[in-house]
């Protein structure tokens, strides 16, 4: 990034932990000033498991993982000034919750927990002038789902949705820069679909092989 020509600062820690964001925050207000743009992409499905072969510790670990360091984050960067300047936030969710994909029971649910967090986050943070949104991708071409369209470029994952084209990274960051941008300062509490239509769709999703 800094060849590009960006200005950043890479900091080490958990996301998971109180301090970890603590020290995120600390070292973002002492490098540039505050904290006027928040995007959190941390979340996983740690545990593939059907409803009645997970265990409540790695149920309530993927809620923990999907949830608690969004909101933490958002907390944290209120004290680093979010609030001062009219801040906009987005997460990344998924189009889990509107699947019914029998191994990703958990984290379905954690993203549900996600998008209902943007929402009412969004409303309380309102009067302040911080907007708080979510973008919801589907399968994206990404090295963590190479496995679903690297044997033919992901001309069947493509074919497979509404639009015919696989979501690309580019297509996610493009749809988190225009939530934090001014030409979304009318737009909060929404979880935005950027998934080539394949919310139009219900029912399981099962990976293409």
């Amino acid at each position: 990034m800094r060849a590009e020509g960006l200005e950043v600062i890479g900091v080490l820690g958990s996301m998971e932990s109180e301090a970890g964001v603590k020290v995120l925050v600390e070292r973002a207000v002492e490098s540039f000033g505050g904290i006027d743009l928040v995007v959190s992409t941390i979340g996983g499905a740690p545990y593939a498991r059907s409803f009645d072969a997970i265990s409540e510790d790695e149920l309530l670990s993927t809620m923990r993982i999907n949830t608690w360091p969004p909101l933490a984050l958002i907390r944290a960067a209120l004290g680093g000034g979010l609030a001062e300047g009219g801040g906009s936030v987005v997460s990344i969710s998924s189009g889990s919750p509107r699947k019914t994909t029998s191994a990703m029971v958990a984290y379905a649910a954690s993203k549900a927990a996600l998008n209902a967090m943007t929402r009412t986050i969004a409303a309380d943070l309102a009067a302040r002038g911080v907007r708080v949104n979510a973008v919801s991708p589907g399968l994206v071409r990404t090295t963590a789902t190479r496995s679903t369209w690297e044997a033919d470029n992901g001309r069947a994952a493509g074919a497979a949705l509404p639009l015919g084209r696989l979501t690309e990274a580019d297509d996610i960051a493009g749809a988190v820069a225009f939530l934090l941008s001014e030409d979304a300062r009318q737009i909060t509490g929404v979880t935005l679909d950027v998934d080539g239509g394949n919310h139009l769709r219900g029912g399981g999703w099962t990976p293409i092989r």
